[in-house]
Formats: structure tokens, C-alpha cells, sequence
């Protein structure tokens, strides 16, 4: 009858350590001996072939007698106390016990491992099965132990379990699976038919209710999501399992304990759906008109915005938002277009028509004419306490001179209004623009004075069509006079 101690499922051991122990520290020192013996002869040998080389040069065959040849054997160094010994039993039996405990050790492996006979397995003295060999009792004591193994129980006692040959012949072989359900039904340390659960690979307790613990579980992510709609979801974030399978007695717990040391570690991810409804610009339309300034602007069709609605998935991990994914978008009300008429003529062009250019009088005090031998270009204009007064540009355009020379008009400034017309102001008193300014028609651009050759504070104005000067008061009259 041969034993298993079943520590860790897997190890066959013989019953009688103390037997094993002794003749083991015996075979050691027997074993020492032996081999400082064989470490000697090659030593031993080399002297005593020198020895031998030096006599067989006297040694013929004629004087080789018996007498001469053992003498000549007595100088091999080999000591005569290694002959004496091997004449007595002990030392017979110091020679014979390494190859006597060699041959035993062989035997007895080759008898384990080639034996095909089927073997008996017990526990607690009690038979459970046989086995075809000890690998299948192996298989099995393993695949008990991984299952344990995957709890966080404490270290469980175990039974002894036994093999040897059956009694009976024809027995049944049982396979790993059913010797690894015998050795469970079997142990009173393990409990089948348990579902254990586990949170990222970290088991927290087994259980005979697997229906109470699911149904827990499932009421944890309801509960989650009971404040919310009918589009949304939980999950738990974890790696949430339950297994069945063999587990240690003393993992075993209520449902109620597996579910409060869990719910500290339970991670639940939470998707609802939100609808926002947002404004939809309008969209702002240009009409152009050429006969408006740039500055020109008019609102011809007032916009309105539009409506459009946008569905989101809203992701929440432990009640913190992580996500926010767009599912759909609808356009709930169409958006009314803005449309705009602008001037496109600019600003500083000119308009065509001329205004007069001393806003503070109208009197002429000299007129487009013939006068003291010599022809009057333009039109003077002068009235009481007219010094000073702001003389304004007759028309758009750009300013091409402004300033003083000795051409007798003082200060004047020209405008290039740049549609073959120019005006002219001079005897200004002081000058409000520079030369390439941009005016616009009725800016002022100096001030009523006397410099150059005159005789009194007026203006002198000129109005020039392609070149020529033309009577400023047919262009003047009504103010609104254009050219055609």
C-alpha cells in the first residue's frame, strides 16, 4: 500500500520518513568513502608503473618466477589494509551497499513510473476510486487546488488521501473529472456548487444563491439610474464576474456580506440622453445700389433666427460627466434671411450737382465778368463780419493744392471732384485741409480772409470744367444744378 500526503494536491511521499532519513545519511557516508577509493587509483597507478618500468629491464622470462612476480605486485602502491578489508564480510558489504542502494533506487523508480496496473485511491481510509495511474490522481488534486487557489480564504485542512493497488480486479478507471468530484465530495474543507464573486480579478466572497446575489447586483444599477428616463443605461465600469465552481468553506458568506464589502469598489458608468434646442443664425443677404454712397445702408427684409434641436448622450462614471456624444440633429424652424441694400458709389465722389460754399451769405459783390481791363474768372462773395466764416467744399473730391504762393490769391485750396470739374477758394485766411485730403461736399475746408491781392475779407470762388473756368453762379443757382 503506497500513501499520499495531499498537501497541495501533488506530492507523493512514503510513509516511513524516519527509515528514509537513516539509510540516507548511511549511504552518504558509504557513498564518501567509495569515491575517495576511486581518486586514489589513478594516482596509485602512475607510481607503481614507474616502479614496474624500472624492474622490467631485469626481468626476463628465464628469472620470472612466481616468488619474483607477486613480489614485484607488492610494490603497486596499493595499500595492503584496502586488501585485508575486502577479504572480511564488512568490507564487502561497505563495497556492495552504494551499488546494492543504486540498484534499489532504479528499480523502484522504473516500478513506480512503468507500472501500468491500476491503482486504489482512498481518503481518510475510505475508497473513493481508481485510478489507471498516479498522474491522473495529480491532474485532479491540481485542478482542486487551482479552484482554492482564486479565493482569498484562509489556509484550509485537507484529508489524507492513500493509493496503492485494488484489491479487486476489473474495477472502473474514473477520469480527473471524476476523481476531482470524489476528493470534493470527499472534503468537508470545500463546498461545490458555489458561485463566487469578483471585481477586477479581486474575489470578495462565494455563495449557494447565485439568483439573490445577481438580483443584487442588478438592483445596484437600477437603483442608479431611478432619478432618469427610459433612455438610460448602466453598466459597471469593473470587471464585474461571477463564477461557479468549488470554493473553500470559509469563503463562503451571505449575500447581504459579499454586496456591502463590494459596493465599496463597484464603479457604475451611467449613458442618458439630454435634447437641447438651440437658435439657428440667420443668414445676411447684400443688394448692391449704384446710386447710394458707400455709406448707404437699409434694411429691406428683417431676419429671424431659426430653431434647431440636438440630441446628445451624456456619459457619467460615478456620477462625474466624462463624455458628451452628438446622436442627431433637427432643425426644428427654418431661419429668415436678413437682407440689406448698401450704397456702392463712394464716399468722397462727386455728386454732380454744387452747393454754394459760404454758408454764412449769398451776396455777390463781383460777378463772372469783364471788369478794370480785365476778365473776372469767378465770383466774389463778402458781407459784413464775414471774416473768419468756414468756406465749405461745393462737391466731393480729392483736395490737389492747398496752400499759400504769389500767384496772388493768398491761401486758396483746388478740389479735383473727378468728373472734369474743379474748384477753386482763395484769399483764405487760414487753411483746414492738406493737399491729396478727401473731403465730402459741404465739409469745411478754410476760413474767410483777405490774403494775397485783395481789397477785403470775401471769397474769391471758381468753378473749372475740362480746364476752363465757367460761371460759378450757373452751376450755383438753386443749389441744385447738375451738369448735363
Amino acid at each position: 500500500m503506497k500513501f499520499i500526503g495531499v498537501e497541495g494536491y501533488g506530492e507523493i511521499k512514503s510513509l516511513d520518513k524516519k527509515n528514509q532519513k537513516n539509510n540516507s545519511k548511511n549511504n552518504i557516508s558509504t557513498a564518501k568513502k567509495l569515491v575517495r577509493f576511486i581518486k586514489r587509483i589513478p594516482k596509485e597507478v602512475s607510481r607503481d608503473l614507474k616502479a614496474v618500468k624500472k624492474k622490467l629491464g631485469d626481468i626476463t622470462w628465464s628469472t620470472l618466477t612466481p616468488k619474483k612476480f607477486f613480489k614485484g605486485i607488492r610494490h603497486f602502491h596499493l595499500s595492503s589494509s584496502y586488501f585485508e578489508s575486502m577479504r572480511s564480510p564488512k568490507g564487502i558489504a561497505t563495497l556492495l551497499a552504494p551499488i546494492t542502494a543504486a540498484v534499489v533506487l532504479i528499480l523502484t523508480i522504473c516500478f513506480w513510473t512503468l507500472n501500468d496496473s491500476p491503482l486504489q485511491v482512498s481518503v481518510d481510509g475510505k475508497y473513493i476510486a481508481t485510478i489507471e495511474n498516479e498522474n491522473v490522481l495529480t491532474k485532479a488534486s491540481a485542478q482542486m487546488h487551482n479552484a482554492l487557489s482564486k479565493t482569498t480564504a484562509s489556509e484550509t485542512s485537507t484529508p489524507l488521501m492513500q493509493i496503492g493497488y485494488p484489491s479487486l480486479n476489473g474495477s472502473h478507471n474514473a477520469s480527473v473529472t471524476e476523481v476531482y468530484e470524489k476528493l470534493v465530495d470527499s472534503s468537508d474543507a470545500v463546498v461545490s456548487q458555489t458561485s463566487g464573486l469578483y471585481i477586477d480579478d479581486v474575489f470578495y466572497g462565494a455563495t449557494q444563491d447565485k439568483k439573490t446575489l445577481t438580483a443584487e447586483l442588478t438592483k445596484i444599477l437600477n437603483d442608479a439610474k431611478a432619478r432618469y428616463d427610459e433612455t438610460t443605461t448602466t453598466t459597471f465600469e469593473n470587471d464585474v464576474k461571477i463564477l461557479d465552481g468549488v470554493y473553500a468553506a470559509d469563503s463562503i458568506k451571505s449575500t447581504q456580506e459579499i454586496i456591502e464589502s463590494a459596493k465599496l469598489n463597484l464603479s457604475i458608468r451611467l449613458e442618458t440622453d439630454l435634447t437641447v434646442e438651440y437658435d439657428r443664425y440667420f443668414t445676411t443677404i447684400y443688394e448692391y445700389d449704384e446710386s447710394q454712397l458707400d455709406t448707404y445702408c437699409e434694411v429691406k427684409q428683417q431676419g429671424k433666427p431659426g430653431k434647431e434641436s440636438v440630441l446628445y448622450r451624456l456619459v457619467y462614471i460615478d456620477g462625474v460627466q466624462t463624455d458628451s456624444i452628438v446622436q442627431s440633429t433637427e432643425l426644428v424652424e427654418e431661419p429668415v434671411d436678413q437682407i440689406l441694400v448698401v450704397g456702392t458709389r463712394e464716399s468722397y465722389s462727386a455728386t454732380g450737382s454744387f452747393t454754394w460754399p459760404v454758408p454764412y451769405t449769398k451776396n455777390v459783390t463781383s460777378v463772372y465778368e469783364y471788369r478794370w481791363g480785365t476778365f473776372h474768372n469767378g465770383i466774389d462773395i463778402s458781407w459784413n463780419g464775414i471774416y473768419g466764416q468756414d468756406i465749405v467744399a461745393s462737391d466731393s473730391g480729392t483736395v490737389t493744392w492747398a496752400g499759400y504762393d504769389n500767384s496772388g490769391y493768398g491761401y486758396y485750396v483746388i478740389i479735383d471732384h473727378g468728373n472734369g470739374f474743379q474748384t477753386m477758394y482763395a484769399h483764405a485766411c487760414e487753411l483746414y485741409v492738406e493737399t491729396g485730403d478727401k473731403v465730402l461736399k459741404g465739409e469745411a475746408i478754410a476760413g474767410v480772409g483777405s490774403t494775397g491781392y485783395s481789397t477785403g475779407d470775401h471769397l474769391h470762388f471758381e468753378i473749372i470744367k475740362d480746364g476752363v473756368q465757367v460761371d460759378p453762379e450757373l452751376y450755383t443757382k438753386g443749389e441744385t444744378y447738375i451738369d448735363g
